[in-house]
């Protein structure tokens, strides 16, 4: 591997058979790979294989441009969603301090908070890349992140950007075990609530221009057939017209707020957005993390809980509404002592639903 160009693509192989499952060794200027066999027989490979990258190799199996090994790889690549899995090390992890850390970060409405002991773990988090393209008059698309921790569904803002400057090691393996029935229907339904807010502040100001947009042609077409049923009014005051052209006028005139609304309800589908929301990439990141074990007392009563300290983003992970699963961090209580967000808190969902 001699040259840029080849180094890219020798990249783009080594993560494309990570994220599937595979183990890969660098021998020399080859690439050793253990293939899963379902993968092996897509792309045409003996489940282990010795690559050859960026030349013809007429003895084994070279991946080039050009190469039909590549083109499958590259539509192989294209027909999944690839799961990668990275291991984060961390030199020095915070130990003390939770106290003010909390304080800090999170308001617990009514309620005394103590730290009563703490234990190095390790956690994984989901970060699951997804594309949207807005589509109206025009169309805008992008680019974001969704972050999960795994073990409390809450959600971590802004961990992906830290991940560059953070120690890690790619993982190979299967990873289905991570993604039980009941798993995928939780991530689901994290997708489901935190996606809308993420998507709002994306589009915000291409919904803001479309809606300009919507009230100027609206107000254009009001004016428009305000003149002339003011015209078709004013010709009606002509001498000599007949009873039966006054009548067909009148019908015209009384036609116009129908022909007015239906014209503002095109107007209106032409300017609706309308969301695409897919994904195109994920990874499990398994992490040390600390465990806090908590105590909330809110009044004569008590209720233990735990915080988790991220060390990527040197923060606490947020808590999670017991009534609706957003995370938050401005904490309230109802009479059984659950966690809620502050809407939830005027009318406990958990309670309700037990009810």
């Amino acid at each position: 591997m001699n040259s840029d160009f080849n180094l890219g693509l020798e990249n783009f192989v080594k993560l494309f058979f990570t994220s599937r499952g595979a183990d890969i060794d660098q021998n020399g200027a080859r690439l050793d790979v253990l293939v899963p066999r379902e993968l092996a027989e897509r792309i045409g490979l003996p489940r282990f294989s010795s690559l050859k990258i960026g030349d013809e190799d007429p003895d084994g199996f070279g991946v080039h441009y050009g190469s039909p090994l590549l083109e499958k790889i590259a539509e192989a690549a294209g027909d999944t969603v690839p799961l990668t899995a990275v291991r984060l090390a961390f030199h020095y992890i915070k130990s003390q301090g939770f106290d003010r850390l909390i304080k800090d970060l999170f308001t617990f409405h009514g309620a005394l908070i103590k730290v009563k002991n703490t234990a190095q773990i390790q956690t994984v988090y989901l970060l699951l890349n997804c594309c949207f393209l807005a589509q109206s008059d025009e169309q805008k698309e992008g680019l974001f992140p969704l972050v999960f921790n795994l073990d409390t569904g809450a959600p971590i803002g802004e961990m992906e950007a830290m991940l560059d400057t953070t120690e890690k090691v790619f993982e190979s393996g299967e990873f289905n075990n991570n993604f039980e029935d009941e798993k995928l229907k939780q991530i689901l339904h994290w997708v489901q609530q935190r996606a809308p807010m993420i998507l709002e502040n994306q589009i915000g100001p291409f919904r803001d221009s479309m809606n300009r947009r919507f009230r100027r042609d609206v107000s254009n077409l009001e004016a428009y057939y305000d003149d002339l049923k003011r015209e078709m009014t004013e010709k009606l005051k002509r001498p000599g017209l007949s009873a039966q052209l006054v009548q067909e006028r009148n019908e015209k005139i009384n036609l116009i707020p129908e022909e007015l609304d239906k014209k503002k309800d095109d107007l209106f589908k032409k300017y609706s957005i309308k969301i695409n929301l897919w994904l195109i990439g994920a990874m499990l990141i398994r992490t040390p993390a600390v465990k806090l074990f908590c105590e909330a007392t809110v009044g004569r009563r008590n209720k233990q809980f735990s915080l988790f300290y991220n060390p990527v983003n040197k923060s606490i992970d947020p808590l999670v509404c017991e009534g609706c699963g957003n995370g938050i961090v401005h904490i309230q209580f109802c009479d059984q002592l659950h966690f809620l967000c502050p809407q939830c808190g005027q009318s406990c969902p958990a309670c309700y639903n037990k009810g």
